[in-house]
């Protein structure tokens, strides 16, 4: 297969993948949880919010406005992070191999379960599919071209990747123990052009910063909450939290890793390349990410998301194919990118088959028509008062806020705290709607707003799936009002 081919099929096959899995999730009738969440970050929160920096809610709201307020602009914005991440592993990949290999090792990515099935939910973890080896990209030709153009932009990915996510720190530990092992330390420190990339980076993330300062770096209470959930964990955690973590991310690329070794067995191998920079530098970017995590966990003994490995596994492809080279005929390459298909195809049909099994509230919520009903209950109690704020957890208080029939704000967990960009006294004084998952939550609202949170009452909700079975799920709703703001009865 000539290269030029190969190329065609390399951005078809990405064409495919990202139609494939912006149609797909439609079966669902309202968006996934963190994407909601992003939308509303972007709507409400300027600078910054109480869990990742900004950066997805200014990507999810505009555009989500762009196509009128619809789901599918979603699933297509994570699919664009997508293309654009294996586009940008592709890019990575001509700097180690040739451009005929580094389309076959970009093309391995789709078997990580990260580039297909789990890029559906647009939230943090896929933006950081594009921006990890965007940043890899720029700072490679940055440390070996020395280009003003490379240094200045890797800058401005490195402060956008930050304002992303906060762990994409570990990109950056990940390269800077590149530098000091290939002994070039010396050499950036008197280099002015990456002190200029260093203040490119601080300026794009010093508002975040100045934000998180006014607002006493709340994230951190989050952060503590999604590892331990504040308990003092067992001495076996020290171990068991990275094995785990490690074991999934093995697990996750597992189909990538037969894939190669399979198509690889029995070939003439070339000898892998001996240079000693090249080399440094995949296998550190390829390992350090991942044992930077386990580290973490190994020292704290704090519990690791499987899902907190989503970008580190970018080098996937080409580590494979430049470590343990091989010599694939035009059949043997053939061969490879339908199986690759078929990997793309196959965690489709899983996820229609979820979908279309499933009676979970996540997917078969039938979101707006819940805003209706809630609304509407909302008008019959209180009368011509507008509602103005919804108090709920996050699924909840989400759903009214995009959703609604006009603009309702979201007071998550009914928290000020929580909620920096909203006005305490303006919520107090203007009442909510409140909403809860069972009596147990309804109470502790109760306990936190006192006589003014009326006593619930509940609301049915049917959850169906394509097949015809039904589960009911009740939900639990109040008002809380000030009793001089309250209708007269």
């Amino acid at each position: 297969m000539s290269t030029s081919t190969l190329k065609r099929t390399f951005w078809l096959f990405l064409l495919f993948n990202a139609v494939i899995w912006s149609i797909v999730p439609l079966l669902r009738l309202s968006l996934p949880m963190d994407t909601q969440e992003a939308i509303v970050w972007g709507k409400y929160s300027l600078l910054g919010t109480t869990k990742h920096p900004p950066f997805s809610g200014w990507l999810a709201y505009p555009f989500w406005q762009l196509f009128a307020h619809w789901d599918g602009a979603l699933y297509l914005l994570s699919q664009l992070c997508v293309v654009l991440g294996v586009a940008y592993i592709w890019r990575l990949a001509r700097c180690f191999l040739s451009t005929h290999t580094a389309l076959l090792a970009a093309l391995l990515q789709f078997g990580i379960i990260y580039y297909d099935f789990s890029s559906v939910e647009f939230n943090v973890n896929v933006i950081s599919l594009a921006l990890w080896p965007m940043c890899a990209f720029y700072f490679w030709r940055a440390y070996t071209q020395n280009k003003w153009t490379d240094w200045l932009l890797f800058g401005l990915f490195a402060g956008i990747n930050l304002l992303n996510k906060y762990i994409s720190g570990i990109l950056l530990m990940s390269l800077a123990l590149f530098v000091l092992a290939d002994k070039g330390a010396l050499k950036l420190l008197k280099n002015i052009k990456v002190y200029v990339a260093a203040i490119i980076c601080l300026l794009v993330i010093a508002p975040h910063i100045w934000w998180l300062y006014q607002n006493n770096f709340e994230m951190w209470h989050y952060m503590a909450q999604r590892s331990s959930g504040g308990k003092i964990t067992a001495w076996y955690c020290h171990l068991a939290y990275p094995l785990k973590f490690l074991a999934a991310q093995i697990l996750f690329c597992l189909p990538a890793l037969l894939t190669y070794f399979i198509f690889r067995r029995r070939d003439k191998m070339p000898k892998p390349t001996t240079d000693k920079q090249n080399s440094l530098f995949i296998f550190i970017t390829a390992v350090a990410p991942i044992t930077i995590f386990a580290l973490i966990g190994l020292i704290s003994g704090n519990a690791l998301k499987s899902m907190w490995g989503f970008p580190c596994l970018y080098m996937v492809g080409i580590a494979l194919f430049y470590f343990w080279p091989t010599d694939w005929s035009e059949t043997k390459q053939k061969a490879f990118i339908k199986t690759m298909l078929c990997w793309t195809v196959l965690f489709a049909v899983a996820y229609t088959a979820q979908c279309l099994l499933t009676k979970s509230e996540r997917f078969r919520l039938n979101a707006p028509q819940l805003a209706e009903q809630l609304e509407q209950k909302w008008a019959t109690h209180i009368g011509n008062k507008p509602l103005e704020y919804v108090g709920a957890d996050v699924w909840y208080a989400n759903i009214l806020a995009l959703y609604g029939s006009h603009e309702i704000k979201p007071m998550i967990w009914l928290s000020p705290k929580n909620n920096p960009w909203f006005d305490a006294a303006d919520f107090t004084q203007k009442g909510a709607l409140v909403i809860a998952n069972d009596a147990g939550e309804y109470a502790y609202y109760q306990r936190q707003l006192g006589t003014a949170l009326s006593n619930p009452e509940t609301l049915t909700v049917e959850l169906k799936n394509y097949l015809g079975k039904t589960k009911q799920k009740q939900i639990y709703y109040g008002f809380y009002l000030k009793e001089e703001n309250s209708r007269e009865k």
